[in-house]
């Protein structure tokens, strides 16, 4: 019996994060999409009902908060969603799980092994 590929959406606005974000992942095994903003990673998310989002906070068109405002957590049951951010907060930390994040990351403690140690944990634990 094989293994179901498991996918990952990234809702960020920077493109080179995007980019290698999609690389390290997808060089893991993961099928990852990506999202511009928190409006089009809705839709993305509705298409897609990945096993987990990553999701950036300050981002056009619609931040990562009103994302997580929008979203029915109860129609997504198998996904997880990290959210990440350069800002260290702990208010919009405590928001953001109040909401139904799984986990809040500070963006600039991700380096390319953490990125992968932090997907595997989280979607397999």
């Amino acid at each position: 019996m094989s293994k179901s590929i498991l996918s990952i959406l990234i809702v960020e606005d920077e493109k080179v994060l995007q980019d290698v974000y999609q690389i390290i992942l997808s060089s893991k095994g993961y099928e990852v999409h990506t999202a511009n903003n928190g409006l089009e990673g809705l839709k993305r998310l509705k298409a897609l009902r990945p096993d987990m989002v990553l999701l950036d906070i300050f981002m056009p068109v619609m931040d990562g908060k009103e994302f997580m405002r929008k979203v029915d957590l109860d129609d997504y049951p198998n996904t997880k969603i990290v959210v990440y951010s350069n800002l260290l907060d702990s208010k919009i930390e405590a928001e953001m799980l109040g909401l139904g994040a799984h986990s809040f990351v500070l963006k600039s403690s991700l380096a390319p092994q953490d990125l992968v140690a932090l997907v595997d944990q989280t979607l397999y634990n």
